[in-house]
C-alpha cells in the first residue's frame, strides 16, 4: 500500500506475484538496486528477465527474473542541473540497509554484465514458510471479511473437531490460530519490511 513501501502501480490481485511482482520502495528495501543509468546502459524495456516495468516521476522502477533470482532496480532519472553522467553509477546509501544493498547491488551487476552470477535462487521460501505465509494471508482475508476465531481455526487447522465453549477456550487450535493472526497482523502492519531488508 502506498506509504508503506510498496508504490501504487496498478497490480492486478488476481495475478501472481511471480507473474506480476510488486514495485518496491528503495527507501525501505535493501533489495532495490539504486542505479544513475548513463549511455552504456540498456534501454529499460530490453532488461534480460523483464518481468515488471513501472514509469515514475521518480525515474523507472523494473523486476528482472535472472539466474533464479529476483533482481529489483530503481533507474533514476536525470536530476535537474546536473549532466548526465559518462557511466552507469551503482548508488549506495550509507544507512541502515547498507549491507543488503551492497549484496543485492552485486547481484545485479554480474547479471547486467553478462556473467549471470550464481543460479542459486535467492531468498526462496521452504514449503513449509510457503504454505504459513499463504495461511496467514487467508486469515487476514477471512478476518477483514469478520470471521471470529473460531472461524479462522477451522481455516488453520482444517479437522479440528466441534469443541465446547469451555474446550474451545482452552485449545490448543485457539492459542495457535491467535498467533498466526497476530503475527499476520503484524506482518501487514510494516512487519514485511524486514522480509525486504534481508535483500
Amino acid at each position: 500500500m502506498p506509504g508503506h513501501g510498496a508504490f501504487a502501480f496498478p497490480i492486478d490481485p488476481d495475478r501472481s506475484p511471480r507473474d506480476d511482482p510488486a514495485l518496491w520502495d528503495p527507501a525501505v528495501a535493501a533489495c532495490v538496486v539504486i542505479i544513475d543509468p548513463g549511455p552504456d546502459f540498456p534501454a529499460p524495456h530490453a532488461l534480460p528477465g523483464l518481468r515488471q516495468l513501472g514509469q515514475a516521476d521518480d525515474g523507472t522502477h523494473a523486476v528482472l527474473f535472472a539466474g533464479g533470482r529476483t533482481i529489483r532496480l530503481w533507474l533514476r532519472g536525470p536530476r535537474r542541473g546536473l549532466q548526465r553522467e559518462p557511466r552507469t553509477a551503482f548508488h549506495l546509501p550509507d544507512d541502515p540497509l547498507f549491507d543488503g544493498r551492497l549484496r543485492a547491488t552485486a547481484h545485479a551487476r554480474l547479471w547486467l554484465g553478462g556473467t549471470g552470477g550464481s543460479g542459486t535462487p535467492q531468498s526462496d521460501l521452504s514449503p513449509f514458510q510457503a504454505a504459513r505465509f499463504d495461511l496467514m494471508l487467508r486469515l487476514l482475508d477471512a478476518h477483514d471479511a469478520g470471521a471470529t476465531l473460531r472461524a479462522l481455526a477451522y481455516l488453520a487447522y482444517p479437522a479440528m473437531p466441534d469443541l465446547s465453549a469451555a474446550l474451545w477456550k482452552a485449545s490448543s487450535e485457539r492459542r495457535g490460530t491467535h498467533r498466526l493472526l497476530t503475527q499476520a497482523l503484524r506482518l501487514r502492519d510494516g512487519g514485511y519490511r524486514d522480509l525486504l531488508q534481508a535483500g
